[in-house]
Protein backbone atom coordinates (compact mmCIF):
# COMPACT_ATOMS: atom_id res chain seq x y z
CA UNK A 1 0.00 0.00 0.00
CA UNK A 2 1.56 3.28 -1.10
CA UNK A 3 1.49 6.62 0.65
CA UNK A 4 -0.90 7.97 -1.99
CA UNK A 5 -3.41 5.20 -1.23
CA UNK A 6 -3.11 5.84 2.49
CA UNK A 7 -3.76 9.55 1.99
CA UNK A 8 -6.79 8.78 -0.17
CA UNK A 9 -8.21 6.43 2.43
CA UNK A 10 -7.68 8.98 5.19
CA UNK A 11 -9.29 11.70 3.08
CA UNK A 12 -12.34 9.51 2.47
CA UNK A 13 -12.68 9.00 6.19
CA UNK A 14 -12.16 12.58 7.30
CA UNK A 15 -14.09 14.58 4.72
CA UNK A 16 -17.17 12.41 5.17
CA UNK A 17 -17.13 12.71 8.96
CA UNK A 18 -19.72 14.78 10.79
CA UNK A 19 -16.91 16.81 12.34
CA UNK A 20 -15.66 17.98 8.95
CA UNK A 21 -19.16 18.69 7.68
CA UNK A 22 -19.74 20.83 10.76
CA UNK A 23 -16.37 22.50 10.22
CA UNK A 24 -17.11 23.42 6.61
CA UNK A 25 -20.45 24.92 7.51
CA UNK A 26 -19.64 26.14 11.00
CA UNK A 27 -16.43 28.09 10.41
CA UNK A 28 -17.89 30.54 7.87
CA UNK A 29 -21.00 31.03 10.00
CA UNK A 30 -19.03 31.50 13.22
CA UNK A 31 -16.64 33.96 11.60
CA UNK A 32 -19.55 36.02 10.31
CA UNK A 33 -21.24 36.05 13.73
CA UNK A 34 -18.03 37.06 15.50
CA UNK A 35 -17.40 39.81 12.96
CA UNK A 36 -20.88 41.25 13.40
CA UNK A 37 -20.83 41.04 17.21
CA UNK A 38 -17.25 42.28 17.76
CA UNK A 39 -16.94 46.04 18.26
CA UNK A 40 -13.99 48.27 17.39
CA UNK A 41 -12.66 46.35 14.39
CA UNK A 42 -11.56 49.62 12.82
CA UNK A 43 -12.73 48.72 9.36
CA UNK A 44 -10.91 45.36 9.11
CA UNK A 45 -12.28 43.53 6.04
CA UNK A 46 -14.39 40.47 6.79
CA UNK A 47 -12.07 38.24 4.73
CA UNK A 48 -9.00 39.32 6.74
CA UNK A 49 -10.84 38.91 10.04
CA UNK A 50 -12.08 35.48 8.94
CA UNK A 51 -8.60 34.26 8.00
CA UNK A 52 -7.27 35.19 11.44
CA UNK A 53 -10.16 33.54 13.30
CA UNK A 54 -10.09 30.41 11.16
CA UNK A 55 -6.34 30.05 11.68
CA UNK A 56 -6.88 29.66 15.42
CA UNK A 57 -10.17 27.77 15.50
CA UNK A 58 -9.58 25.58 12.47
CA UNK A 59 -6.09 24.67 13.62
CA UNK A 60 -7.33 23.67 17.06
CA UNK A 61 -10.19 21.58 15.71
CA UNK A 62 -8.02 19.86 13.13
CA UNK A 63 -5.32 19.16 15.69
CA UNK A 64 -7.86 17.72 18.12
CA UNK A 65 -9.34 15.51 15.39
CA UNK A 66 -5.91 14.15 14.56
CA UNK A 67 -4.85 13.56 18.15
CA UNK A 68 -8.06 11.78 19.15
CA UNK A 69 -8.14 9.73 15.93
CA UNK A 70 -4.58 8.50 16.38
CA UNK A 71 -5.07 7.78 20.08
CA UNK A 72 -8.31 5.88 19.43
CA UNK A 73 -6.70 3.74 16.76
CA UNK A 74 -3.76 3.08 19.07
CA UNK A 75 -6.13 1.91 21.78
CA UNK A 76 -7.98 -0.35 19.34
CA UNK A 77 -4.60 -1.72 18.21
CA UNK A 78 -5.44 -0.90 14.62
CA UNK A 79 -1.81 -0.23 13.80
CA UNK A 80 -0.80 -3.77 14.78
CA UNK A 81 -2.41 -4.91 11.53
CA UNK A 82 0.12 -2.88 9.55
CA UNK A 83 2.99 -4.95 10.95
CA UNK A 84 2.16 -7.69 8.46
CA UNK A 85 1.85 -5.25 5.55
CA UNK A 86 4.53 -3.29 3.66
CA UNK A 87 3.54 -0.02 5.34
CA UNK A 88 6.04 2.09 7.22
CA UNK A 89 5.00 3.91 10.43
CA UNK A 90 5.95 7.30 9.01
CA UNK A 91 3.63 6.74 6.04
CA UNK A 92 0.65 6.23 8.34
CA UNK A 93 1.28 9.44 10.26
CA UNK A 94 2.10 11.48 7.18
CA UNK A 95 -1.11 10.29 5.50
CA UNK A 96 -3.17 11.39 8.49
CA UNK A 97 -1.40 14.74 8.63
CA UNK A 98 -1.93 15.36 4.92
CA UNK A 99 -5.59 14.35 4.95
CA UNK A 100 -6.57 16.53 7.91
CA UNK A 101 -4.49 19.45 6.69
CA UNK A 102 -6.17 19.39 3.28
CA UNK A 103 -9.66 19.12 4.79
CA UNK A 104 -9.17 21.93 7.32
CA UNK A 105 -7.43 24.14 4.74
CA UNK A 106 -10.40 23.63 2.40
CA UNK A 107 -12.78 24.69 5.18
CA UNK A 108 -10.59 27.73 5.88
CA UNK A 109 -10.50 28.80 2.24
CA UNK A 110 -14.27 28.38 2.03
CA UNK A 111 -14.63 30.69 5.03
CA UNK A 112 -12.36 33.28 3.43
CA UNK A 113 -14.34 33.06 0.19
CA UNK A 114 -17.52 33.80 2.15
CA UNK A 115 -15.72 36.75 3.72
CA UNK A 116 -14.70 38.06 0.30
CA UNK A 117 -18.29 37.85 -0.88
CA UNK A 118 -19.38 39.77 2.19
CA UNK A 119 -16.77 42.46 1.61
CA UNK A 120 -17.78 42.75 -2.04
CA UNK A 121 -21.42 43.15 -1.09
CA UNK A 122 -20.69 45.86 1.48
CA UNK A 123 -17.66 47.74 0.15
CA UNK A 124 -17.84 46.88 -3.52
CA UNK A 125 -14.23 45.74 -3.85
CA UNK A 126 -10.95 45.30 -1.98
CA UNK A 127 -8.48 48.15 -1.73
CA UNK A 128 -4.76 47.57 -2.32
CA UNK A 129 -3.90 47.70 1.37
CA UNK A 130 -6.74 45.32 2.17
CA UNK A 131 -5.50 42.84 -0.42
CA UNK A 132 -1.99 42.97 1.04
CA UNK A 133 -3.37 42.31 4.52
CA UNK A 134 -5.40 39.39 3.20
CA UNK A 135 -2.36 37.84 1.52
CA UNK A 136 -0.36 38.09 4.73
CA UNK A 137 -3.24 36.62 6.74
CA UNK A 138 -3.60 33.67 4.37
CA UNK A 139 0.13 32.90 4.58
CA UNK A 140 -0.10 32.97 8.39
CA UNK A 141 -3.22 30.79 8.22
CA UNK A 142 -1.48 28.16 6.08
CA UNK A 143 1.49 28.14 8.45
CA UNK A 144 -0.65 27.89 11.59
CA UNK A 145 -2.70 25.02 10.20
CA UNK A 146 0.45 23.10 9.32
CA UNK A 147 1.93 23.54 12.81
CA UNK A 148 -1.36 22.67 14.53
CA UNK A 149 -1.83 19.53 12.42
CA UNK A 150 1.73 18.37 13.05
CA UNK A 151 1.28 19.01 16.78
CA UNK A 152 -1.92 16.96 16.70
CA UNK A 153 -0.03 14.02 15.21
CA UNK A 154 2.66 14.16 17.91
CA UNK A 155 0.12 14.55 20.70
CA UNK A 156 -1.93 11.64 19.40
CA UNK A 157 1.13 9.42 19.35
CA UNK A 158 2.36 10.19 22.88
CA UNK A 159 -0.88 10.94 24.75
CA UNK A 160 -2.01 8.42 27.40
CA UNK A 161 -5.72 9.27 26.98
CA UNK A 162 -8.12 11.11 24.70
CA UNK A 163 -8.82 13.73 27.39
CA UNK A 164 -5.13 14.45 27.85
CA UNK A 165 -4.78 14.70 24.06
CA UNK A 166 -7.48 17.36 23.83
CA UNK A 167 -6.02 19.31 26.75
CA UNK A 168 -2.56 19.24 25.20
CA UNK A 169 -3.99 20.43 21.90
CA UNK A 170 -5.79 23.35 23.51
CA UNK A 171 -3.02 24.46 25.85
CA UNK A 172 0.07 23.30 23.96
CA UNK A 173 -0.62 23.03 20.26
CA UNK A 174 -2.16 26.50 20.06
CA UNK A 175 0.85 28.09 21.73
CA UNK A 176 3.25 26.41 19.31
CA UNK A 177 1.14 27.38 16.29
CA UNK A 178 1.34 31.02 17.37
CA UNK A 179 4.97 30.98 16.23
CA UNK A 180 3.65 31.63 12.72
CA UNK A 181 2.74 35.16 13.84
CA UNK A 182 6.24 36.02 15.05
CA UNK A 183 7.51 37.39 11.71
CA UNK A 184 4.58 39.82 11.67
CA UNK A 185 5.23 40.89 15.25
CA UNK A 186 8.87 41.43 14.31
CA UNK A 187 7.64 43.52 11.36
CA UNK A 188 9.31 41.44 8.68
CA UNK A 189 8.15 42.92 5.39
CA UNK A 190 8.28 39.72 3.31
CA UNK A 191 4.77 38.20 3.40
CA UNK A 192 6.15 34.71 2.77
CA UNK A 193 8.41 34.75 5.82
CA UNK A 194 5.73 33.27 8.16
CA UNK A 195 6.01 30.06 6.14
CA UNK A 196 9.49 29.46 7.55
CA UNK A 197 8.44 28.75 11.16
CA UNK A 198 5.46 26.81 9.81
CA UNK A 199 7.60 24.50 7.69
CA UNK A 200 10.39 24.16 10.27
CA UNK A 201 8.14 23.43 13.25
CA UNK A 202 5.91 21.08 11.25
CA UNK A 203 8.91 19.03 10.14
CA UNK A 204 10.29 18.91 13.69
CA UNK A 205 6.97 17.85 15.21
CA UNK A 206 6.31 15.23 12.54
CA UNK A 207 9.85 13.88 12.85
CA UNK A 208 9.41 13.53 16.60
CA UNK A 209 6.07 11.78 16.18
CA UNK A 210 7.46 9.38 13.56
CA UNK A 211 10.49 8.54 15.69
CA UNK A 212 8.36 7.83 18.76
CA UNK A 213 5.72 5.94 16.79
CA UNK A 214 8.31 3.82 15.00
CA UNK A 215 10.05 2.97 18.27
CA UNK A 216 6.74 2.04 19.91
CA UNK A 217 5.87 -0.35 17.09
CA UNK A 218 9.14 -2.29 17.38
Amino acid sequence: MTLALLVRDELNGFYRSYAMLALWGGLPALSLVLYVTTPNLNGIPLAVFTSLIVGALGGSLGSAMLAVSIFTERERRVYDLFLVRPVKPWEILLAKFGAVYVCVAAAALLSIAVGLLGDSAVAGRFQGTDLSSLETSIVILVSMLAISSAAGVLIGVVSPSALVAVILVLYGGNQVAAAAVLPVLLRVSNIWFPLLPGVALSIMLLAGAMAYFGAART
